[in-house]
């Protein structure tokens, strides 16, 4: 079989982290999107819901129920939706600061607390800091928003130990997008050490290691990047879940309700790398993430989308195919200015980083197998990348 090669039913690709195909080339995302709409019985998931939500307010040991770690998306909008009005609980929301907050993203995150009553703690890091880290990340793993990654699943659950509250509410279960072997997709119920590290995107850049790179960051300044003890974890009985164990999520509808009930907003018009402008909205420098993502696997937010509706049966694989081809693979220029004066580099230095995490095997090279680019820097894509659609 080719090195790179797509599901044959949604064209997820091979390259995908954690995502699994059977012997019939049908990746992992498929099989449980049916396991998902035909075996699970909501109704007894919701009534488990309502279960857990006495138990939680029968046992809580704070004035707040529970967490919801937030950015004002449309999944943490629609978790807190779930948490207030179905369970009836009093969330606190924790929201890690993106690296480049957007216009959008304010007014999303700002909303929560306007319609539904509930207080917000932003984390406001160390600009200085964070930036070393983003600046780490890019150079040593590809990924400028490694700290932001790591942050949202350590900072909101040292909250929970810092404040005694027991339950993390997280949104969708991450097999709708096929993460993990099967036996995780249809068993994993809670979030632990073991999968933050896994499927957080640390890329198996450690905190430890971050100390060796720049010796100007100590270990205190990395507190928020830290995910509390084991002991800690089983002392206070905490328990990280995903809301979308208890719900079933599907993101159109889910838009369409939080538009209509709650004023949430999206963009008129598609994020770079995207046809879409409803995912990403909090932060200006996701593009250049998602970005990174198509050089090293070969697809990013268009094919997450458009394989998202193959699946749901709103797209077909010719329309998928056509937004893929026409809106990814190309450097995010929206706010690339303001990207390389976050990381305090030039463009040149860019490309240089680019290249170096550039998967070999789904761009063209020259005869001294130098990566082969236009006259704007854009990489050009092997062929084997188009007929993979075939």
């Amino acid at each position: 079989m080719d090195p790179f090669f797509r599901c044959i039913k949604c064209y997820f690709p091979s390259t995908k982290p954690s995502l699994y195909f059977d012997k019939n080339q049908v990746c992992n995302a498929c099989k449980y999107q049916l396991y998902y709409d035909k075996d699970i019985n909501w109704d007894e998931k919701l009534q488990n819901f309502r279960d857990l939500c006495k138990e939680i307010k029968n046992n809580k040991k704070s004035d707040y129920d529970c967490i919801i770690p937030v950015s004002g998306g449309k999944d943490s909008t629609y978790q807190t939706h779930l948490i207030t009005k179905i369970g009836d609980l009093k969330p606190l929301l924790v929201s890690f600061e993106p690296s480049y907050p957007t216009e959008v993203g304010r007014y999303n995150l700002n909303n929560l607390t306007k319609s539904f009553n509930c207080d917000l703690i932003q984390l406001k890091k160390s600009k200085e800091i964070y930036k070393k880290l983003c600046r780490i990340g890019f150079d040593v793993v590809g990924d400028h928003e490694w700290p932001n990654h790591v942050g949202i699943f350590c900072w909101p659950i040292q909250m929970a130990a810092k404040l005694n509250i027991k339950t993390v509410f997280y949104g969708e279960t991450p097999g709708l997008i096929g993460l993990g072997r099967w036996d995780e997709l249809e068993n994993q119920k809670i979030i632990d050490r073991s999968w933050v590290e896994e499927h957080s995107g640390m890329n198996g850049l450690r905190l430890n290691d971050i100390l060796e790179f720049d010796k100007t960051i100590k270990k205190k300044d990395l507190s928020s990047y830290v995910y509390p003890d084991e002991n800690i974890m089983k002392d206070k009985n905490i328990n990280p879940l995903f809301t979308g164990n208890y719900f079933k999520w599907d993101h159109q509808t889910i838009i369409s309700f939080i538009e209509k009930e709650y004023s949430w907003k999206k963009l008129d018009k598609p994020i770079d790398g995207d046809y879409a402008g409803f995912e990403d909205l909090d932060c200006g420098f996701m593009a250049m993430h998602q970005y990174f993502k198509f050089i090293k696997y070969g697809y990013s937010r268009a094919t997450d989308h458009a394989s998202y509706e193959i699946r749901h049966g709103r797209m077909t694989k010719e329309q998928a195919k056509e937004k893929i081809i026409k809106h990814e693979g190309r450097i995010p220029r929206t706010h690339f200015r303001e990207f390389l004066d976050f990381l305090k580099i030039d463009e040149e230095y860019f490309i240089k980083i680019r290249n170096k995490y550039t998967n070999p095997i789904l761009f063209k090279k020259d005869n001294d197998q130098e990566l082969l680019m236009d006259k704007n820097n854009e990489l050009i894509l092997e062929d084997d990348w188009l007929k993979s659609f075939n």
